[in-house]
């Protein structure tokens, strides 16, 4: 479980993420501490998480994607790979 993942493997996983449904939803709660935690579970076990920001999430003022982004992936220790619309995928850091 615990095995880098790069190159070939890499290029794969992140092939599926994205066409793949969205592994994490974010709603009207937002980033919450169970949020995280599941994300970090997930990028453990495959090394890619696929987020989704739900309509209900980025209703505030000013909402900025990238940056929103950006904050959830260096929560989870991971790295932002992919931003699209509101949907975006991390990566699993190497060590």
């Amino acid at each position: 479980m615990d095995e880098e993942i790069r190159g070939e493997d890499l290029r794969e996983r992140l092939k599926e993420r994205r066409r793949g449904k969205v592994d994490v939803r974010i709603g009207k709660k937002g980033v919450t501490e169970s949020l995280l935690e599941e994300i970090k579970r997930r990028l453990e076990k495959h090394g890619v998480v696929k987020v989704k920001v739900l309509k209900s999430a980025r209703a505030s003022p000013g909402f900025n994607r990238e940056e929103y982004a950006e904050e959830i992936a260096r929560a989870v220790g991971g790295v932002l790979r992919e931003v699209k619309g509101y949907t975006f995928i991390i990566v699993k850091k190497d060590r």
